[in-house]
């Protein structure tokens, strides 16, 4: 039973360099063609029910020898083999929204986009009324294709069901640790103990988008205007990209690094065509080949967005080399997640923005105040988004989940969703539970570097230092054994909120 696990730890860090560099690739524009379907046939092992029957046994087995660091690395495969379990499953449901997407023709007055073209422009389109047609157009469209897209989300239960799970929650608590149930009652509390900031708040910027234009229930506010208040637009003028990218490139000089990490990090910020909207990072080898695709824009978010992904680059150019493969390129997402944020978060510091970005004081306390609402929405959006995917990944796909997400968003967001989001508005492997414990952990991370260095931390090389010790780790610790040593106490992911909403109150 160990042969099947024992290739798979010996040819994996092949399988995700080759994995990365595809989708560097297609995210890069320099490919149109995502052929992930070729390299799972090259890999059957990591696919096999054999092959985590195996890794169960082996993690057994390192458990009765107490040996911790065993147990880590065999945990860590394991739930990748589960990851590509479901990956295989569904592939052809994959294909074919991917193959849909490609053909795909969104309405937009006189002309028509792609679905993916619709969905980048659509937070970024100043007028509502166009927005309103591209979120009608794309929405209906992802409704009239929702079989496709449910097949892939039904993939999960298949997958539960191939290894041997009640359900797709339990399969990914097994593997991953993580007690979703519980999670899911501390995104409730930090719901409501949000609410009324983050409503006071979205009637300010709703106004300063249409005076008339009021949160819901008494207004008639919809998702795409609050996609397109958390760009802030009206603070466009601060943050153009000939600025902000010097900018960065200056503060990470005085924080005594080189923005490319002495080669290890490959910055490609060309305009080109097919290229992703957002950045992103591809670790091709860890810590050796880190690549961070840009697409020239400008805005807050869009400084926000280069600052995340600085922050998962940088973490994985200094994981350390001599690391066991498994603790290199394997780990809980949630703590590069929280590294990304912790850099994002800078968009919350008086001082920086002043000192990097020139802004006087009146301005430096509007953007803060306004990175805190757009943090804030992303979290409540999330905390909705907990809960209905672990129904949609229990009870499956069908149209009756629709009405439980667009219930979940509107209370959230205090705006109405189109319902034909249901199924593509979603998580992969619920990485949602990622994403809110990294916000939990950022608030940690924070309040450590502020105690240990002070206001000014992110110029303090010594800072770096610190992080640089953490993020050498690689996947050695995961999110809550990260915060109770660093901080005393573990993650609570209403104090994420509760910092956001203290902002705001300010």
């Amino acid at each position: 039973m160990d042969r099947p696990l024992h290739s798979v730890r010996s040819r994996l860090d092949d399988f995700l360099a080759e994995l990365a560099t595809l989708q560097y690739r297609y995210g890069a524009g320099l490919s149109p063609d995502l052929p992930v379907a070729r390299l799972y046939a090259s890999f059957p092992e990591l696919s096999s029910p054999e092959t985590f029957a195996a890794a169960n046994e082996a993690l057994a087995r390192a458990r009765g020898k107490d040996d911790p660091v065993a147990v880590r690395r065999i945990t860590l495969v394991r739930e990748l083999i589960a990851t590509q379990v479901e990956e295989s499953l569904a592939l052809p449901a994959a294909d074919a929204v991917v193959a849909l997407e490609a053909r795909s023709h969104i309405p937009a007055d006189d002309t028509t986009l792609s679905l993916a073209q619709a969905l980048s422009q659509l937070p970024r389109e100043p007028h509502r009324s166009r927005r309103a047609l591209l979120e009608r157009g794309a929405g209906n469209f992802l409704w009239e294709n929702r079989g496709a897209y449910g097949d892939r989300r039904d993939a999960a239960l298949q997958a539960a069901e191939v290894l041997g799970f009640p359900n797709y929650p339990a399969l990914r608590q097994d593997v991953t640790g993580i007690d979703t149930a519980k999670l899911a009652e501390a995104a409730e509390e930090t719901l409501k103990r949000t609410e009324d900031a983050y409503r006071d708040v979205l009637a300010y910027v709703l106004r300063k988008l249409e005076p008339t234009l009021r949160p819901l229930p008494g207004g008639e506010a919809r998702r795409h205007d609050v996609q397109h208040a958390q760009r802030a637009p009206w603070m466009d003028a601060h943050f153009r990209r000939e600025d902000t990218v010097p900018a960065v490139m200056r503060w990470l000089s005085d924080w005594g690094l080189h923005p490319e990490a002495g080669g290890r990090i490959r910055l490609d910020d060309e305009a080109r065509p097919g290229k992703a909207s957002r950045p992103f990072v591809a670790a091709v080898r860890v810590p050796d080949e880190i690549h961070l695709v840009l697409q020239p824009r400008s805005g807050m978010d869009a400084l926000g967005d280069l600052l995340h992904e600085l922050g998962h680059a940088w973490h994985l150019a200094h994981v350390d080399a001599d690391a066991p493969m498994e603790l290199r390129r394997l780990g809980d997402a949630s703590v590069t997640e929280a590294y990304a944020s912790t850099f994002e978060r800078l968009l919350l510091s008086p001082p920086w923005l002043k000192r990097y970005l020139g802004l006087p004081s009146g301005t430096t306390k509007d953007v803060v105040r306004l990175a805190a609402f757009q943090a804030l929405a992303v979290l409540r959006r999330h905390c909705a988004k907990l809960s209905y995917e672990l129904s949609l990944s229990t009870k499956g796909a069908s149209t009756d989940r629709a009405d439980e997400y667009a219930d979940g968003q509107r209370r959230a967001l205090f705006a109405q969703p189109h319902p034909g989001f249901f199924l593509h508005d979603v998580d992969s492997q619920l990485y949602v539970t990622r994403y809110l414990r990294a916000w939990a952990l950022e608030t940690r991370l924070t309040a450590s570097l502020l105690e240990r260095f002070n206001e000014d931390f992110w110029r303090n090389p010594a800072a770096f230092t610190w992080l640089k010790g953490l993020f050498a780790r690689g996947g050695a610790a995961d999110a809550e054994g990260l915060a109770t040593e660093i901080s005393g106490t573990p993650l609570a992911l209403p104090e994420a909120g509760a910092r956001l909403v203290a902002i705001l109150n300010q």
